[in-house]
């Protein structure tokens, strides 16, 4: 390996790529942008590649920047397991973790997010997971009830002395079980979709503005039997053994429908795609084990992003 590659190099470039941001990389670093922005230019000069493409949306990894973080990340990970494995102290108290998820993300992301959690702290550590509705999980929030949260970004009452970073937005879709009936013939009447049971969200829920404007945008009248419900295991059930029709973000249902057990009634519905984030509060300082899982849910989830964000 080239042997002008410092340690710097892999911090800016890793710290970069996560936040998608050079001004949050730098905070997260402790340095100025303008010491990041030479830093990776240095590497990029080393490697003999362009790893990123820099603009005013912020940073995005080329073919060649997403083969260098997957190994720079792997690589990282294992010299600070290392030195925390020399630096453990067998008396160091237990660290406390204090989550709160949306039942999507504790599906989706959060075991993967756990398990490397748990093989890069190497500490006792009591981890708590709660998962709810958005409203339910902001108030615990603000309660302290938990030191962070990754759910939709609230009404601005809501996010009041509270801070969002952005990890993923996904639209909703009209979805129903493999063979419905609607699916027969070909071409989906979607006025019809009204005449069947229909899950929605509660009305009460973060979600329910947007599902009932994408009702309107299809053309579809509110259905006479609804079933409201912020259950996913319910809904994803249910479907599978009834003719219901269900408006939900892609996310929870994704791998079913892969798997060919639901099907999409209805392209990914456009605007509707609301941002999914970690939230906590700007009076609390967030420790080295809450910086951590944040972290490593970016790593996951930056392949989600749009561009621009």
């Amino acid at each position: 390996m080239d042997r002008r590659l410092k340690l710097r190099h892999f911090q800016c470039f890793l710290a970069a790529a996560r936040s998608r941001y050079l001004r949050e990389a730098a905070v997260s670093l402790n340095i100025t942008q303008a010491a990041v922005t030479k830093t990776l230019n240095e590497l990029e000069q080393i490697v003999g590649h362009a790893l990123m493409v820099r603009d005013r949306s912020g940073v995005k990894l080329t073919h060649q920047g997403e083969l260098f973080f997957h190994y720079a990340a792997a690589g990282m990970a294992s010299l600070e397991q290392g030195y925390d494995g020399l630096q453990a102290d067998p008396s160091a108290p237990r660290i406390e973790v204090r989550l709160g998820v949306l039942p999507t993300v504790a599906a989706r992301f959060l075991p993967r997010a756990t398990s490397r959690f748990l093989e890069e702290t190497r500490r006792s550590v009591n981890f708590s997971l709660l998962t709810g509705h958005n409203q339910h999980l902001l108030e615990l929030l603000h309660r302290g009830k938990v030191d962070l949260v990754v759910a939709r970004i609230g009404s601005p009452d809501d996010m009041q002395q509270l801070e969002f970073k952005h990890l993923y937005a996904e639209p909703l879709v009209l979805v129903a079980r493999a063979g419905h009936p609607l699916c027969q013939g070909g071409r989906v009447r979607l006025r019809d979709v009204s005449g069947y049971p229909f899950l929605l969200p509660p009305v009460d829920t973060r979600i329910r503005p947007l599902v009932e404007q994408a009702l309107t945008n299809l053309g579809i009248p509110m259905p006479g039997t609804v079933i409201e419900t912020v259950s996913n295991t319910f809904g994803r059930s249910f479907l599978r053994g009834s003719d219901a029709v269900w408006m939900i973000s892609y996310g929870v249902v994704e791998d079913y429908i892969e798997a060919g057990l639901l099907t999409l009634l209805a392209d990914p519905i456009e605007n509707t795609s609301d941002p999914v984030g970690v939230i906590r509060r700007q009076d609390q300082e967030m420790d080295a084990a809450t910086r951590q899982i944040t972290q490593i849910l970016l790593s996951q989830t930056r392949h989600l992003r749009p561009l621009g964000h």
